[in-house]
């Protein structure tokens, strides 16, 4: 089976965790992780720059053209994300997808066991999520 060439977009809070299922994930799994795209220091960006993996800019990914098979983006931001598959659109790249949250969330649940917090999440589902981690670590109960 071929390789999934895949990139992340946004390393906050739910792209870093994703980025670390993605490091994770077993043989089997056929992703590769072309690039990631942050502009922010996060740690998911310090995460990425420590395992080797490049570090685009979004006009670079955009030039990355058939490259990517799929781009999770996970900015939290559905302004964006329109902006994104504009630019591929401009670009006549109608190969690369921009993974829907559905589809990114049935990627976790295929290669990890814990749950994927809410991508546009407001600050209530952030406790919530909080409190669940907190839960099946034994934390609270």
């Amino acid at each position: 089976m071929d390789d999934h060439n895949i990139a992340i977009v946004g390393l906050g809070r739910i792209g870093t965790a994703f980025l670390r299922e993605i490091l994770a994930a077993k043989d089997g799994y056929c992703l590769k992780l072309v690039c990631v795209v942050e502009k922010q220091e996060t740690e998911g960006k310090q995460l990425a720059r420590e395992k080797g993996i490049r570090i685009a800019t979004l006009d670079e990914l955009i030039e990355l053209n058939v490259g990517v098979d799929v781009i999770f983006d996970l900015t939290g931001n559905a302004a964006f994300g329109e902006e994104l598959r504009a630019r591929l659109t401009n670009m006549k790249n109608d190969y690369t997808n921009v993974a829907p949250l559905n589809i990114t969330r049935l990627i976790w649940a295929l290669i990890s066991d814990e749950y994927l917090p809410a991508v546009h999440g407001t600050r209530y589902q952030a406790i919530a999520d909080t409190l669940l981690e907190q839960a099946r670590a034994g934390i609270i109960k």
